[in-house]
């Protein structure tokens, strides 16, 4: 029989580092070697607003690497995304789905939006983009310390 694994998390907002209001939920359903993922932002949105960018995020040591799924989209007064991901390897990243920890949002002028798996409060100062240096610089004592493992890619 074919794995099968559905499971809801509740986005909170964080405000000053501190988890605040449920804004939304992030929808994950792995079955038949495909991850269907989906993410629903239950806040206003203005005609120019910069909607945000997701990420589903894993933890290494003392960070939460966070690798970018897409920018989230203005739809009916709120914000989605949906996508498919192998879930044995995210985004040829060398991750799978059961190690990651879960979804990030990042919105410019807002706060940082969170569902952690696990339903826990998260530490949003220890997250960290995707290095650009990929798994030589998760493997690097320095992760996070040097030019290399901070510089931002265009798509970030």
């Amino acid at each position: 029989m074919q794995e099968y694994r559905r499971q809801i998390a509740y986005l909170y907002a964080y405000e000053h580092g501190k988890q605040a209001k449920n804004t939304g939920f992030v929808k994950a359903e792995v079955r038949e070697g495909r991850c269907r993922l989906g993410i629903y932002l239950k806040r206003y949105c203005y005609p120019y607003e910069e909607a945000g960018k997701a990420y589903i995020y894993f933890y290494h040591g003392t960070r939460i690497i966070g690798i970018y799924l897409g920018n989230l989209e203005s739809q009916n007064g709120a914000f989605q995304w949906q996508g498919v991901l192998d879930p044995e390897n995210i985004l040829d990243k060398g991750i799978r789905f059961p190690d990651t920890g879960g979804i990030w949002i990042r919105q410019s002028g807002f706060c940082d939006c969170v569902a952690e798996w696990d339903d826990i409060p998260v530490d949003v100062s220890r997250f960290m983009l995707y290095p650009k240096g990929g798994e030589k610089c998760i493997g690097c004592p320095r992760l996070g310390r040097c030019k290399g493992s901070v510089e931002r890619a265009p798509d970030r």
